[in-house]
């Protein structure tokens, strides 16, 4: 079909809209928990650098009281920087301590200021908000205030915690009171609309954008793109603007920046924040390190299928006459959400096997493939070790103290976008025929690790077998790519942990960093959402 067919034209420009609920994690929350562990166990230090084991190092632990005094701080040291734009563009926004309040904390590090987070808020009331959903599906023990707790336990909190307490969900735009704004039509408004281009306003997929990529090549919405090069079809559907903005990394970067001045800065419970700071800013470089995420769209096949099922439903219902057929889209929204899901759960099973095989000494019986895997996933890949070393070095070489989280994930997503339309297309392969089908055929999060293989075409099949085979070869090599990034991170991170010299110095032009990403991204998202106010009736009066 050429790109000028209308028909296409109409499916391409809806497809970053139907990739959207897919897109919501990057793993799952298990191996976003034993990432930190399985990648830093064995952590070989830059010369140099007196690292503390992870396992064995104990931290003094946080309180409720040293997480809210983390707010102050950073409000009394921000407000008094000796940077005077930064520090009077800070103060125009928040000119009192009591502006910034926990509400507006939130909002500043692009949170939603209703969700209960971690490290943020009480951690009491961070497990109360838990479903029994979430509970489920959380490997982490809770944490009582103010006791030990290893530094592995904790980057493992930080880890997971980014999906589990939903702090990138639901983004709604409220009064100061935390009253949800309407418009005259009655719709709730998105704090940022650039949100609308990735998922929905609430829900699972609201957070997608915060944890999705883009490649850093030229972007195209012709649907001809998305035959021949899907990494670099990007389209704004949602909310239209000139272009579409994605957010994983500046998450890594931020999350950097709260985990270096938490460690610098000191104080009551310091030593535990800045782990879950570190924590999150993994989970977001472990994001971008599953391919599949470094697609704003799937790929042109699944919506081939997501037509097929439409013109059957149109044939078997005479065109409506004898019941309803869902819309195209709709169809292809359950396709993409079952090839996501079930691909990353498949792989979890997977290396799930592999690891219990290998942790009972049974590893002749791990198959060669996922020994290649659990091999990618320790010590990861020296082909992209090198690319990402290049750039360390130049950048520091520039700045004595670069962004390394967003200098990482960048080089991460640039390593890895490619592949994520292949692992789509395997997992099309791999697949029985009903997820092509319309309705989300099972929630694959929930299910016991066994039933995955339901879903698997006949294993007996060599062809299945050798895509199943490649599958996970692809996702070893994002694992790879996850073991040098975090890796690379960790080295960063301690180096300006325990850096002793002009640290104030250091803490504030971090600060002033990290201000000036987030006040600009401030900025922007307040011209959007009143420009989406006005062209959607004004508010509500």
């Amino acid at each position: 079909m050429q790109a000028s067919s209308p028909r296409f034209t109409r499916l391409a420009l809806v497809l970053a809209l139907l990739a959207a609920p897919s897109a919501a994690l990057g793993y799952g929350v298990w191996i976003h928990y034993v990432a930190p562990s399985e990648v830093l166990k064995d952590f070989k230090a830059a010369p140099g650098l007196n690292v503390p084991a992870i396992r064995t190092t104990m931290l003094s632990g946080a309180t409720d009281a040293d997480v809210a005094q983390f707010r102050t701080w950073f409000y009394g040291r921000t407000s008094a920087l000796k940077d005077v734009g930064v520090r009077s563009a800070f103060l125009k926004r928040y000119p009192t301590q009591a502006s910034f309040d926990l509400k507006a904390f939130k909002e500043f590090l692009m949170l939603n200021p209703a969700a209960e987070v971690l490290g943020v808020d009480s951690f009491a009331a961070v497990y109360r908000a838990r479903t029994p959903a979430d509970v489920a599906m959380d490997p982490t023990t809770p944490y009582t205030p103010g006791q030990q707790i290893s530094l592995e336990n904790a980057l493992r909190m930080g880890s997971v915690y980014p999906d589990l307490d939903r702090r990138n969900q639901d983004r709604l735009y409220r009064t100061a009171d935390g009253k949800i704004v309407l418009t005259a039509k009655g719709d709730t408004v998105p704090f940022d609309p650039m949100t609308l281009n990735w998922g929905n306003r609430t829900g699972l997929s609201s957070q997608a954008s915060a944890h999705m990529a883009l490649n850093h090549q030229v972007h195209s919405s012709d649907p001809g793109v998305l035959t021949v090069a899907p990494w670099n079809f990007v389209v704004a559907i949602g909310y239209q603007t000139d272009s579409v903005e994605s957010y994983a990394e500046a998450n890594a970067q931020m999350y950097t920046d709260l985990s270096y001045v938490t460690a610098l800065g000191g104080g009551s419970g310091s030593d535990m924040l800045s782990a879950l700071f570190a924590g999150n800013a993994m989970h977001y470089l472990a994001d971008v390190g599953n391919p599949i995420h470094d697609l704003q769209v799937g790929i042109k096949d699944i919506y081939t299928d997501a037509t097929m099922q439409y013109w059957l439903g149109r044939l078997k219902t005479v065109f409506g006459l004898l019941g309803h057929t869902p819309s195209r889209n709709s169809i292809g929204l359950d396709i993409l959400s079952n090839f996501h899901t079930f691909s990353e759960k498949l792989f979890q099973v997977e290396l799930q096997e592999a690891m219990r095989l290998d942790s009972a000494g049974k590893k002749d019986s791990i198959s060669p493939v996922m020994k290649g895997v659990l091999d990618k996933f320790r010590t990861g890949d020296p082909g992209f070790r090198r690319v990402l070393t290049s750039d360390l070095v130049s950048a520091a070489r520039k700045n004595a103290y670069p962004e390394y989280g967003k200098l990482i994930a960048a080089a991460v997503i640039d390593s890895s976008f490619e592949d994520g339309a292949t692992i789509y297309r395997l997992t099309r392969q791999i697949a029985v025929s009903s997820l092509r089908k319309a309705g989300v055929r099972v929630n694959f999060d929930t299910i016991p690790a066994n039933r995955i293989w339901e879903f698997v075409r006949d294993r007996n099949d060599p062809a299945i077998q050798a895509a199943l085979d490649t599958f996970n070869i692809e996702q070893g090599r994002g694992l790879g790519r996850v073991n040098e990034a975090l890796t690379a991170w960790w080295n960063a991170y301690q180096g300006t942990r325990l850096m002793h010299a002009d640290r104030a110095r250091v803490t504030d032009w971090i600060i002033a960093r990290l201000c000036v990403g987030r006040l600009n991204y401030l900025a922007f998202a307040d011209a959007r959402r009143e420009d989406y106010i006005s062209t959607h009736g004004g508010a509500a009066r």
